[in-house]
């Protein structure tokens, strides 16, 4: 039985001295197996074999692949991520809850409002800045003009100037109105660096704020004019709004002309003139055939704008998610 069982952990766990793993660190290999692939035995055809390799046969994988539970529902708000109350929708296609976006804009018009003070007293203060030591290079100028008339030389010239030891190389490192230490060497920098006029100084420069709201998934600017609300047919009307949202993704809305549940599974679409949300199937083989909205009286014409299909995170499966979709530019915006 003995014998057995240590065969058995032999094939699971490969060779000691190719695998090294009775080691107590991590060797590079190990590394190599863990950052590439899915197995690294040797016996399950890893880097050990002739035509094995760590891309194919590691222990971890560079991709990772998200099931349904890692996707938002369609009917979800962009930032809360739960289902929404009062939904609207950008012309990207990406759908908030209405209180939630409304406060947003507010927080951030704000924060951009904080910045651009911050910025313009930054430079304020540079030009402050620029305006002092231009008029200390001009008395500067007018005093060795003056020198020069009397005769002085520079000795005599700084001679007259106040006592700055930062300026001459020295440093002072005094506490409480004492003296600590007093350096005028010639090294005075390096050998007293910890004196505080010698402390180097970081000095962080302010960008100019971008004085547009941008919405925080596209970085598309975001206007109150440009939400649109939401209109989603029920899958059973006689459940009150809160009812609805307690149902699972896929029972909360159907599509009012195919009658078949609205999920990341089957996407939908925005009609603008109406706001009622269809599926991109129904779109596509009913609506865009006479441009028409059916769901307003009269009748609407339509315009490619007017047709937004919401934006979905997708399934999981690579034939239902769109990658191209699901790409967002880098964005500096308040807690995101």
């Amino acid at each position: 039985a003995g014998s057995s069982a240590h065969a058995l952990a032999a094939a699971v766990m490969g060779k000691h001295s190719k695998n090294n793993n009775e080691r107590a660190f991590f060797s590079h290999a190990e590394r190599q197996a863990a950052k590439y692939g899915r197995h690294s035995s040797g016996l399950l055809g890893g880097h050990n074999t002739a035509g094995g390799n760590f891309v194919d046969t590691g222990w971890g994988s560079h991709k990772r692949t998200l099931d349904s539970d890692a996707m938002k529902d369609l009917d979800a708000c962009s930032l809360t991520l739960v289902p929404c109350v009062d939904p609207v929708i950008t012309p990207k296609g990406v759908v908030y809850d209405k209180q939630v976006i409304y406060q947003y804009i507010l927080d951030r018009k704000a924060e951009i409002e904080r910045e651009l003070r911050a910025w313009t007293a930054q430079q304020e203060a540079e030009a402050a800045g620029a305006a002092s030591e231009a008029a200390r290079a001009a008395d500067q100028r007018v005093e060795e003009f003056v020198a020069r008339q009397e005769g002085l030389s520079k000795s005599d010239l700084a001679s007259r100037r106040p006592s700055d030891p930062s300026s001459s190389g020295g440093a002072v490192g005094a506490l409480m109105g004492r003296t600590l230490v007093e350096d005028t060497g010639k090294h005075a920098a390096d050998t007293s660096f910890w004196v505080p006029q010698l402390t180097p100084q970081s000095k962080s420069l302010l960008d100019k704020p971008d004085g547009v709201v941008r919405c925080p998934i596209t970085n598309e600017p975001l206007k109150l004019k440009q939400l649109y609300p939401l209109s989603f047919t029920r899958a059973d009307e006689s459940l009150t709004c809160a009812e609805t949202l307690a149902k699972p993704r896929n029972e909360r809305y159907i599509c009012p002309l195919s009658k078949k549940a609205l999920s990341n599974t089957n996407p939908a679409a925005f009609l603008r003139p109406s706001g009622t949300v269809v599926s991109v199937s129904c779109v596509d083989s009913i609506i865009k055939k006479d441009m028409v909205d059916p769901f307003t009286d009269p009748p609407t014409r339509l315009k490619e704008k007017d047709i937004i299909p919401l934006r979905v995170e997708g399934t999981g499966f690579a034939a239902k998610t769109d990658e191209k979709a699901l790409k967002v530019t880098k964005t500096d915006v308040m807690g995101f």
